[in-house]
């Protein structure tokens, strides 16, 4: 695994200086696919699986979720029609307010289908390397100066 992507843990960035992109994909392979674009292009991404049957995405519980809390961006994968991936969104407006969110999306699917979150970008799922990297960089641009540290 490349050395500035892996898997998350409620521990917080061990990276400073770079962007952080925080990948939410229940598919772990797909998931560190996406994360691979991301890190080539200078970011460095956490993965994480979302909630899954057994457990609840920590940043829905009390304590919220540090790898969240640091990310300078989301990219959430985990499937709109899925209630838990709802409320992980709602949770991620809630607790992370200035961090942008990118939803993937099947391709094809109109813009207001979803009843997003406020200020979430979409990217189309199979995802096009170009129109993920172009689409977090533009996120960032319209966030904060720079990374948090």
């Amino acid at each position: 695994m490349p050395s500035n992507a892996t898997r998350s843990s409620p521990q917080p960035w061990p990276w400073v200086g770079q962007p952080r992109v925080l990948i939410e994909h229940p598919d772990e392979s797909a998931g560190l696919a996406l994360a691979s674009i991301l890190r080539q292009a200078g970011y460095a991404v956490a993965v994480c699986p979302g909630p899954e049957q057994s457990e609840h995405c920590p940043l829905t519980g009390p304590e919220g979720c540090a790898v969240a809390h640091g990310a300078d961006v989301v990219v959430s994968s985990l499937g709109l029609e899925r209630p838990e991936a709802r409320e992980v969104l709602e949770a991620l407006r809630l607790r992370c307010t200035g961090t942008p969110l990118i939803v993937v999306t099947p391709r094809g699917d109109r813009p207001g289908q979803y009843d997003l979150p406020e200020g979430c970008d979409l990217v189309a799922s199979p995802v096009v390397p170009e129109e993920l990297v172009a689409c977090v960089r533009d996120a960032l641009a319209r966030s904060s100066p720079g990374p948090r540290s």
